[in-house]
């Protein structure tokens, strides 16, 4: 029988949405595939649903598979440390059988060296910090990170982040703005991600915000203003914006 493989992003590092893990884990399992699933940005940000979370990002940071109440049958989740925990380590979550597959199958496990102590240490210190007051930080992160969310809105600046969770996305009009966008940023003391063409599509050129709990509300203050006189210098892309652009797609050529 042929080995069927599904592979998808967890939360995704630009857009910042999530895929609906229910639906792919369903049509894995209906069709005897691996849902394999890369959730870098996903790990030690959304968790698990409860009654008393703090937010909308669930508790514990453990991962979309459990944000989206999903089990382990047919599912392979990888992710890292290195995104929430700053540790040198990558992980594996999957079902036993094919964890017992992959410990005399796998050449990386068998042939790859430990990790360094010190990043084991780091993560292992990390995860005693997540869950000793892990969910006040994820609210704190989910606090600011709506606060810029509305100020995009209130300047009608399109994003399409609809998750709500701290990677922000903002496409410029202009694709050629790109340098001096990120100078003005810069020069008004704020670091982003930067997304050139031919990196992106044209239409995708821009730059993305990442918000952390370690953020101070003096400095979304000053991202806030800042991202109101970039909108005044250049030409970012808005909702009827986009709107034009999908409407050029469907357009076929005469």
């Amino acid at each position: 029988m042929t080995p069927r493989l599904i592979a998808i992003d967890g939360v995704n590092s630009m857009t910042g949405n999530a895929p609906d893990v229910r639906e792919f884990a369903r049509l894995a399992r209906e069709y005897d595939a691996l849902l394999y699933i890369d959730d870098a940005h996903g790990f030690g940000v959304i968790g698990e649903r409860a009654p008393d979370e703090l937010c909308d990002w669930g508790k514990r940071g453990n991962s979309v598979v459990r944000h989206q109440g999903e089990t382990y049958e047919n599912i392979v989740l990888v992710a890292g440390f290195s995104k929430s925990y700053s540790s040198l380590l990558s992980f594996l979550a999957l079902p036993t059988r094919l964890k017992d597959v992959l410990k005399v199958a796998a050449p990386p496990y068998l042939y790859s060296g430990p990790s360094p102590v010190a990043s084991l240490a780091t993560a292992l210190v990390g995860l005693e910090v997540n869950d000793k007051r892990g969910d006040l930080y994820r609210y704190e992160a989910y606090r600011k990170t709506r606060r810029v969310l509305d100020r995009l809105h209130e300047l009608d600046i399109y994003t399409p982040n609809r998750s709500g969770y701290p990677l922000i996305e903002i496409p410029l009009a202009n694709h050629e703005d790109i340098d001096p966008v990120g100078r003005y940023l810069f020069d008004r003391g704020i670091y982003v991600t930067m997304a050139a063409y031919p990196l992106v599509p044209k239409d995708e050129v821009g730059f993305r915000i990442q918000i952390t709990a370690a953020n101070t509300d003096d400095q979304i203050d000053l991202l806030c203003e800042v991202l109101g006189e970039i909108n005044e210098r250049f030409e970012l892309q808005h909702e009827r914006h986009r709107q034009l652009l999908a409407e050029g797609r469907r357009v076929s050529p005469t």
